[in-house]
C-alpha cells in the first residue's frame, strides 16, 4: 500500500509551467504582482482521524483554520482569505454556532477573511482552502536550506502529542500538564507575527504537523542535506524531558509550530526579533552534508530513534 507522500509524489504531482511552485511544499505559489506571491494551501480534518467526536466544537473551529494558517506562515506568508467546506451529519444549530465562534476567533486573530465555501450532509469533515501573501524575495521553500544553516523552531514541542496519547489511554502524566496538553492538541497556536519581517532572516521553513523528524526530513530531501539536532536544545515540557519521552517531540506531530533554517549571520537578529515580538525561538542544530538526521545527546552520544512519523495510510 502506498504511503501518504508516495501517493502525492507518484500519482498527483505534475509539472506546472503556469505557476512558480506547485505540489511539494507546505503551499503553492503563484504571482500576485512583481513583488509578491499568492500563497495557497488546503487541509482537511476528518472525525476519528484528526479529531474525536467529543472534541469541543469551538476548539475544532479554531483548529480547522489554525492548521491552514500554519501552512501559509511556513512559506513566509501572511494569511488573508479562506474558503470553508463542511460535511455535517445534521443541521445542529448549537454545534455549528460553537464551531463558527471558534473559527471566527481564529480568523480575527490571524487577519483572515472568510469569503466562501460549501456545506453538505455526511460524516463530519472540515476542509479549508486558504490564501495568503508573501514577498517573492523572502519566500521560504523547503529546498532552500543551506549547508551550515542554523536550525530553529518556534514555540514548544511534544505537548499536543502527549494530549493525544492521553486521550487514547496510551500515556499518563500530571493533571495540570494533561490539561495543557489537550488544549495544545485541540487549539494549536501558530506564531502570530508579520512573516514579511521574520522571513527575511531565514532561508527555508516547514510547518511541524507530522513530527519534528519526519518534517525535517522533507527539508533534507528537498535540499539534499543532513542535520545535527541537539537534544538538550529542543524546547519541550520539563516532564517530557525528565521522563525521556522524546518520541512525543521527535515524531509526535500536531505542534503546528515552524522549523526554520537561517545563515549563522542571522543569529543575533533572530534573537532580537524574538524578544521584541515575544516569540519563543530555539536554536536546535545545524544543517550538514550527511543527508541524515543525528540527534545528539548532551554527552555527545547519538540518540536512537525511529524516523516514522504520522502517515494517514499507515497500516
Amino acid at each position: 500500500m502506498l504511503k501518504e507522500f508516495e501517493i502525492i509524489e507518484k500519482i498527483f504531482k505534475k509539472t506546472s509551467s503556469s505557476i512558480f511552485l506547485g505540489i511539494g511544499d507546505d503551499a503553492a505559489l503563484f504571482q500576485k504582482n512583481k513583488k509578491e506571491f499568492w500563497v495557497i494551501s488546503q487541509d482537511t480534518l476528518n472525525i476519528d482521524t484528526h479529531f474525536l467526536s467529543n472534541t469541543d466544537p469551538e476548539n475544532l473551529g479554531w483548529k480547522s483554520l489554525a492548521v491552514n494558517v500554519s501552512d501559509i506562515l511556513s512559506m513566509g506568508g501572511n494569511p488573508r482569505y479562506a474558503l470553508l467546506s463542511m460535511s455535517v451529519p445534521s443541521a445542529n444549530q448549537v454545534w455549528i454556532k460553537k464551531f463558527s465562534n471558534g473559527f471566527f476567533k481564529c480568523a480575527k486573530n490571524y487577519g483572515v477573511e472568510l469569503i466562501g465555501g460549501d456545506t453538505t450532509k455526511g460524516s463530519l469533515s472540515i476542509s479549508i482552502c486558504i490564501l495568503g501573501e508573501a514577498l517573492q524575495k523572502n519566500v521560504l521553500l523547503r529546498s532552500n536550506a543551506k549547508l551550515n544553516d542554523d536550525i530553529w523552531v518556534t514555540g514548544e514541542l511534544g505537548l499536543a502529542a502527549l494530549g493525544l496519547k492521553y486521550i487514547k489511554k496510551k500515556f499518563d502524566a500530571p493533571k495540570v500538564l494533561i490539561k495543557n496538553a489537550i488544549k495544545a492538541l485541540e487549539k494549536p497556536q501558530p506564531i502570530d507575527v508579520d512573516m514579511k519581517k521574520l522571513a527575511k532572516l531565514f532561508n527555508s521553513a516547514i510547518d511541524l504537523s507530522d513530527g519534528l523528524v519526519p518534517d525535517l526530513n522533507h527539508v533534507l530531501n528537498k535540499s539534499a542535506l543532513g542535520a545535527d539536532i541537539f537534544l538538550e536544545s529542543l524546547p519541550m515540557p520539563k516532564w517530557i524531558r525528565e521522563n525521556k519521552a522524546y518520541s512525543l517531540v521527535l515524531k509526535g506531530g500536531d505542534d503546528y509550530q515552524l522549523l526554520l533554517t537561517a545563515p549563522k549571520s542571522s543569529y543575533k537578529k533572530i534573537i532580537e526579533f524574538s524578544i521584541v515580538n515575544q516569540i519563543k525561538m530555539s536554536h536546535i542544530g545545524a544543517m550538514t552534508k550527511t543527508k541524515k538526521i543525528a540527534i545528539i545527546k548532551s554527552d555527545g552520544r547519538l540518540l536512537n530513534y525511529k524516523e516514522k512519523g504520522y502517515d494517514h495510510f499507515a497500516e
